[in-house]
């Protein structure tokens, strides 16, 4: 059971035992503890008020029946229970904080609500010890004993979390963006320069007034600033609710949460749709992999765009509502639908997760953890295994006794946004933007943009990009440049040896090896424009990530990446016909270059038959020293003449 749950149910049963302990006990002919006559006289006349629901009338004789005795405990608790009924709460407690004052044995339980609510307004230290006060009471009420050691634990978590507070400097994002009404935090593009977000509104239609949620766009101008932000397209708002989206890094995808509409699988579905030039598509359902019969939202994509995360309360889960992941199978549908797991997943709901474009940090709420209200932030970080460690709350005051609901962190990783309802705001939920202190931040990624052209009409083609880690010949990103404009932008780690692949149908794929340090960043990128040759005969290309030992022949591992793309290249055209050609720098004698150019290209010629590819595709031939392409004075000139190419030689 949540914590939010707990307390409603503390509610619900105080106020039932508040019915049938208090005024099912006041009967118009019983021992009130006053000797005052007026005093017992108005409580009666609170009595007959209080059951007929007339509060306003029944608070004033309450309050009369105090003024003749202010030690009249029956008086407060009446006068408190009936402001509770009008979920008057401040007051409510107010009279019920005064009845303990009053006469503390009269009604012990007096101190359990206070406690309960105490907690859920902050106010930890008097929490405990109005919890203590209850429990020094031979009258405990056993049903509240889990919620009674429950209660006190997140009182001291509280008071200690309040003593060590994390850097948290929050800037409401302003008139722009937040209203009187709830905005809740959606997505931020790569280069913090395009906001989403969702606003709930409260529309009149013939059925009266109804909640909707729509989405907002809103972009920064020049000075840097919010600009006012406007409802997004019918695409994707329509009459019922839309809410949670989120855009991949690249900028090419989104997903988002709509409810209730005619191909949905139940009450809310996650939608999907791709950017083509400068439009989206229509948005699609995401199917009956992801989508139940119940509820799924809150979903958010990698930024290798291979996995959704996403929220669900499906059966097979841990809580009320769980963190799930699906994976993109290679037809491009979703499936291999699996359960984040107990690590991340409490017994109570987690909510709005955010994945960091690092790929290993995950950002949510939850209100089934020991935390400082119902809704705390928290963050998971991947081990050197892949495996998710035990969830950090993300501390006091960034989360504080109200519920703390969606938070995203820039592409930098210094930047958090969050929804929050704190004071000092529009009204409601407002969006802020703070710092996030070291521990908090995710691991450092890199940024590569550019543009994919065909060499020969100029134009932008779309194309497959890959990123290969050379060292472990793991795919680590797949991705493609827009239909339109040809454009793309992918996350790059940081410090290891990547190969990059670029391939279309009917081109020759482009490939290069290197290594990106920090700096790079969204609004940095490393910069990278691609042409592809058509596949014509006499054509060229350098297979850049093929490797070899030194002054060997001996293809290195971190070759297969490249010569499987080879192999996928010739079994898109099969009447192509190619040849493999070594080539070497002239540093040695002539003739035993030409050898191990032809040993080398004898390889990748072997390889390529080892793993399926016809003999009738291929042939090779080492140059040796010939047909340079750099000064071989140099060592870098050198290194570029050592190569080995492909050659189409026949169609």
């Amino acid at each position: 059971m949540s914590k939010k749950q707990v307390v409603v149910s503390i509610l619900v049963l105080f106020l039932i035992s508040i019915c049938n302990n208090s005024y099912s006990q006041f009967s118009k002919n019983q021992e009130f503890t006053t000797k005052s006559r007026k005093a017992r006289k108005a409580i009666k006349h609170a009595m007959t008020y209080f059951e007929i629901k007339d509060f306003k009338e029944g608070i004033q004789y309450c309050k009369d029946a105090i003024k003749y005795d202010s030690s009249f405990v029956e008086a407060y608790l009446l006068a408190g229970q009936m402001y509770q009924e009008q979920r008057k709460m401040p007051l409510s407690m107010y009279y019920y904080k005064k009845a303990s004052k009053v006469n503390p044995d009269f009604y012990p339980k007096v101190f359990f609500i206070l406690a309960t609510y105490e907690l859920e307004t902050g106010k930890y230290k008097e929490s405990l010890v109005d919890y203590k006060n209850y429990l020094k009471s031979p009258k405990i009420d056993r049903r509240f004993q889990d919620a009674i050691n429950q209660g006190v634990e997140r009182a001291y978590y509280g008071i200690d979390m309040m003593k060590k507070p994390v850097a948290f400097n929050p800037i409401n994002l302003g008139t722009s963006i937040n209203t009187s009404n709830d905005e809740y935090i959606n997505t931020i593009s790569t280069d913090e320069a395009t906001m989403v977000f969702t606003r709930k509104l409260l529309k009149r239609g013939r059925e009266g007034v109804r909640e909707e949620e729509d989405f907002y766009k809103s972009v920064k101008n020049r000075e840097g600033n919010w600009g006012k932000a406007h409802r997004m397209n019918s695409n994707f708002n329509t009459h019922g609710n839309e809410g949670a989206m989120s855009i991949s890094p690249d900028q090419s995808e989104l997903v988002f949460t709509a409810c209730y509409r005619e191909d949905g699988y139940g009450r809310c579905d996650i939608y999907y749709s791709k950017k083509v030039g400068k439009s989206w598509t229509v948005p699609n359902n995401m199917g009956g992999q992801v989508n139940t019969g119940t509820w799924e939202s809150n979903a958010c994509l990698s930024s290798d765009g291979k996995t959704l995360f996403y929220v669900s309360n499906r059966a097979g889960g841990s809580g009320n509502s769980d963190i799930w992941t699906a994976e993109r199978l290679s037809d491009g549908s979703w499936g291999k639908v699996r359960n984040l797991g107990s690590v991340i997943n409490s017994k109570g709901a987690e909510m709005t997760p955010f994945i960091h474009p690092d790929g290993k940090t995950l950002y949510f709420a939850s209100d089934g953890r020991m935390g400082m209200g119902g809704f705390d932030f928290f963050y998971s970080k991947k081990n050197s295994k892949g495996q998710w460690t035990e969830p950090v709350n993300m501390g006091y005051p960034i989360n504080d006794y109200k519920d703390q609901m969606g938070i995203l962190i820039n592409s930098t990783g210094n930047m958090a946004y969050i929804s929050s309802g704190k004071k000092g705001g529009m009204g409601g939920y407002d969006i802020y933007s703070f710092d996030l202190y070291d521990e908090a931040r995710p691991v450092s990624v890199n940024y590569m943009k550019g543009i994919v052209y065909s060499a020969k009409t100029k134009r932008p083609i779309k194309a497959k990009i890959e990123l290969y880690n050379l060292n472990t010949n793991k795919l680590i990103i797949e991705s493609e440049s827009d239909d339109v404009n040809g454009d793309f932008l992918v996350v790059i780690p940081s410090g290891s040896l990547l190969g990059l692949n670029v391939s279309k149908n009917g081109y020759l794929f482009y490939s290069e090896q290197f290594k990106i340090t920090d700096g790079h960043s969204s609004k940095k990128p490393f910069l990278k424009n691609i042409y592809l040759k058509p596949i014509e005969l006499n054509q060229r290309i350098i297979l850049n990530n093929v490797f070899f030992e030194t002054a060997s022949f001996e293809l290195k591992e971190q070759s297969s990446s490249e010569l499987y793309k080879v192999k996928e290249l010739i079994a898109h055209n099969p009447r192509v016909r190619i040849e493999i050609s070594g080539y070497t720098d002239d540093v040695g004698n002539k003739k035993d270059n030409i050898l191990l150019s032809q040993k080398r290209a004898k390889s990748v010629y072997d390889y390529l038959l080892s793993i399926g590819t016809s003999s009738k595709n291929l042939v090779y031939k080492g140059y040796g020293e010939n047909n340079s392409i750099a000064d071989n004075k140099t060592e870098e000139g050198r290194k570029e003449n050592r190569r080995t190419e492909l050659k189409v030689v026949g169609l």
